[in-house]
């Protein structure tokens, strides 16, 4: 494995961007997430997609939601919708699935990350008090989540990067997902008492 990643650092960073299959699946979760986000739109938005698809619509959103969520489109959108249409903890639970879902997902895709481009090498000429930042910690595993905006991909992305224990990772970020869970399925309940 070793002999592989010093391969791949060797050759220029657009040939490995290039043949990378981390960005080929991240470039492919983009282009889903955008036409998924396009599509809900075009049919008249979370309302008309309940309409379209009835009972089953909760277990369509799911999917749906974990996509969106690992790019950069908001998927805090998705999350209040389901507020508005299901009730607040129905939202709370497909919320916290959607979420899970795409952590995971981001937390793998840093893992791949990690191989295809040597992060280990790279890692490795970093200054001392940033190389020892306790990322593993479930304080900056469960915090940094809560940080607006970014907090959620850094929070699922850079500890696959930094190689956390999967277990560890996994019983953290189901506890940090819940309070954002709570809070945009409360804001989609609010919104249907203005």
């Amino acid at each position: 494995m070793a002999n592989g990643n010093s391969v791949r650092s060797s050759r220029p960073l657009l040939s490995r961007l290039a043949t990378s299959p981390s960005v080929h699946a991240l470039v492919g979760i983009l282009v889903v997430g955008g036409l998924l986000a396009r599509w809900v739109s075009s049919i008249g938005g979370p309302a008309a997609f309940r309409g379209r698809f009835g009972l089953v619509a909760p277990f369509v959103t799911v999917p749906i939601h974990s996509i969106v969520a690992v790019t950069p489109f908001p998927s805090d959108v998705i999350a209040i919708a389901n507020g508005t249409l299901y009730g607040f903890w129905p939202a709370v639970s497909l919320n916290w699935i959607g979420w899970w879902l795409a952590a995971l997902a981001e937390f793998a895709l840093g893992r791949r990350v990690r191989r295809d481009f040597d992060l280990d090498a790279h890692l490795a000429r970093l200054p001392e008090w940033l190389r020892s930042f306790p990322v593993s910690h479930p304080v900056f595993l469960i915090g940094s989540r809560q940080v607006p905006w970014l907090g959620g991909h850094v929070a699922t992305f850079v500890p696959g990067a930094m190689d956390v224990r999967f277990s560890r990772y996994v019983w953290c970020s189901a506890i940090s997902i819940l309070p954002g869970a709570l809070v945009m399925a409360a804001i989609g309940v609010g919104l249907l008492r203005l």
